[in-house]
């Protein structure tokens, strides 16, 4: 199988989720640029090669998710939509054998403070922090430990490093 583009290049299949790798792998979990998307070829540059833009520097926090089907990494200023939709969601192969999960499910991202979020897309099937449903727009903050379920299927856990 070909290595994921884009965007899809944020997932990594199961054997090679952290704490699962051998010690003489790297970590091979990519980073996109914040800004337009790239996939960056060196993470710990300065800036983006595509739009020349500053990218945040080590220390930065990044919310990680991980669920059955992978890890997903967003970066300070990324916005990712979960979904099954491949035209609206870049992370589309996560959920698509997940009926139950909408096309266009919710939205995560870290704002500039740090602090991690999600939103209900008016999913049909309801997106759940810690088990509680959140309304149809509204914005919620995640934390280090969270659990985010999409449908009754899929659930994740929040990882702020």
């Amino acid at each position: 199988m070909p290595p994921p583009h884009g965007r899809e290049a944020t997932l990594l299949p199961p054997d090679q989720q952290r704490g699962h790798q051998h010690p003489q792998q790297p970590d091979s979990t990519a980073f996109m640029c914040p800004y337009c998307e790239a996939v960056l070829s060196n993470p710990g540059a300065a800036q983006c090669d595509s739009c020349l833009r500053p990218l945040p520097q080590k220390g930065t926090p990044v919310l990680r998710m991980q669920f059955p089907t992978g890890e997903l990494k967003v970066s300070v200023g990324q916005h990712l939509v979960l979904g099954r939709d491949a035209g609206q969601s870049p992370v589309a192969a996560t959920f698509t054998q997940y009926d139950n999960v909408s096309r266009r499910h919710s939205t995560v991202w870290l704002d500039p403070s740090g602090t991690a979020w999600v939103r209900d897309e008016g999913s049909t099937n309801g997106t759940f922090v810690n088990g509680e449903r959140l309304p149809r727009g509204v914005e919620a903050p995640l934390r280090d430990g969270d659990q985010l379920r999409l449908a009754a299927d899929v659930t994740g856990t929040v990882q702020l490093a």
